[in-house]
């Protein structure tokens, strides 16, 4: 069912037009907030398996910027929804300080 049908079958029981937007709204944010989310998983796991694997090709400090990156992006997108504590998002995604330390550090391109 699409936005459109959405709205018709919320018009047609009497609800306000609007209510149909705000739920959409609200669809949108979680599933934004979601591919986030998945991100900053999928950053998170890269330095981890960095770290267990010897010799890796990859460069630490790209990977820990990746991951500050994905963090801040998560942050702003919560506060955007008013949600406020980022000391959430550390524990949830169990974020390393190190990572923590770098968020709003910008570096410069190679």
């Amino acid at each position: 069912m699409d936005l459109s049908d959405r709205l018709r079958l919320s018009l047609k029981q009497g609800n306000d037009a609007m209510d149909a937007f705000a739920y959409e709204a609200r669809q949108e944010a979680a599933s934004a907030l979601g591919h986030i989310g998945r991100k900053l998983e999928e950053a998170l796991a890269a330095l981890k398996r960095h770290d267990e694997t010897p010799n890796s090709n990859r460069d630490r400090e790209d990977l820990l910027q990746e991951a500050a990156d994905r963090v801040q992006a998560l942050i702003i997108q919560r506060e955007a929804f008013g949600l406020y504590a980022s000391r959430d998002v550390q524990a949830f995604y169990a974020v390393p300080r190190e990572v923590m330390l770098r968020i709003g550090i910008v570096k410069p391109k190679r």
